[in-house]
């Protein structure tokens, strides 16, 4: 991080978006701030986390303002700046709320303000392998709970217990919180991409998307399944492969230099042949990492290029209004070689449960 500071002529930056906050720290409190200087790396945190912040972050000079994100704590960063001689500093201004900033222009009247867009989420792109390895080791969370919870899916149940038993088998197998809220959509609501799980009853015969992911020791997974109870129909079955297609089309394009966009548009152009293009509305894929979305963003207006070690989705998807929907998401780490597989459980299966 001091190395881009440096390049950009940056003489500190003040970091206020908790994932960042982690990623550089370690701390993984709900209320602590960052500053860095060329010889200076500064927690800010209240009461209630400095013997956690002590032992997560011990790289870090704790300090404890009168008044978290009070006038004093912004006061207190200007003193320090003085201190050391510096006369501006930059702000992540994607996260800080109005309220903060006005407050950090009236405490800093004399300094210069100055935006940084995504210099850490640029550092987070790109994992290093103990990284990886949190991340694999979240999605192997999920997907043992997801084969402790096939077996337990009946017509009739509830999605919201079906989400329930997901995320219950997720925390007993050691996931310290679900990476998002779990979706579940049955029947005609799988059409829905995010739809949440709700009251309704499942019933057979009917897709079932399930998307969900863990969270372990600060990192996310995050896949999607679609499954239907009992048998499927030759229609169902027809647009399940077409997702499925279209998932090995874009993990045969992916490769280190690759465009983003370029994956993405491949899957769109295969849907279009295949007179499908206007059901597919969402990217391809997402960055999984600290966030359960970051970069790498696999999208039509993604400036992207694809690196060796970035961790990302791949989700093709066909929702059909009134009808259903199928989504198949599977986590991959870009290695020399091509994408990795993450996750494992249940695509090999097929589609009927």
């Amino acid at each position: 991080m001091r190395s881009i500071m440096e390049r950009q002529n940056l003489p500190a930056i003040l970091v206020s978006h908790a994932p960042n906050v982690f990623y550089l720290s370690g701390f993984s409190g709900s209320s602590g701030w960052l500053l860095l200087t060329e010889k200076r790396a500064l927690l800010f945190t209240d009461f209630r986390y400095l013997e956690q912040a002590a032992q997560e972050a011990p790289l870090f000079e704790l300090i404890k303002p009168a008044a978290p994100q009070g006038a004093s704590f912004f006061e207190e960063i200007r003193k320090l700046l003085k201190g050391e001689g510096l006369s501006a500093i930059a702000v992540e201004e994607a996260h800080l709320s109005w309220k903060d900033c006005n407050r950090l222009k009236e405490a800093v009247t004399g300094l210069e303000l100055l935006p940084c867009s995504d210099m850490i989420e640029e550092l987070r792109a790109i994992k290093d392998e103990e990284e990886i390895e949190r991340i694999a080791f979240a999605a192997s969370i999920a997907d043992n709970a997801l084969r402790e919870t096939l077996p337990l899916i009946k017509a009739g149940m509830r999605e919201r217990e079906l989400a329930a038993e997901l995320e219950y088998r997720m925390r007993r197998g050691g996931a310290a919180g679900v990476a998002f809220s779990t979706i579940v959509a049955s029947g005609p609501r799988s059409a829905m991409p995010h739809g949440l799980a709700s009251d309704r009853r499942i019933g057979e015969g009917e897709f079932i998307i399930i998307d969900f992911g863990a969270a372990w020791q600060g990192y996310c997974s995050d896949m999607t399944r679609t499954f239907i109870l009992g048998e499927a129909k030759p229609e169902q079955e027809r647009i399940y492969a077409l997702v499925c297609a279209a998932r090995e089309l874009a993990m045969g394009a992916i490769r280190t230099g690759e465009r983003a966009a370029h994956i993405d548009a491949e899957v769109r152009r295969y849907f279009a042949e295949e007179g499908i293009a206007h059901a597919f509305g969402h990217g391809l894929g997402h960055g999984v990492g600290v966030e359960v979305h970051e970069r790498p963003s696999l999208s039509p207006k993604s400036k992207d290029i694809l690196q060796e070690r970035m961790v990302f989705s791949v989700e093709p998807g066909i929702y059909l209004e009134g009808w259903g929907g199928v989504r198949v998401e599977d986590l991959v780490v870009l290695r020399p070689q091509g994408p990795q597989l993450i996750t494992g459980s249940g695509r090999q299966s097929g589609i009927s449960i």
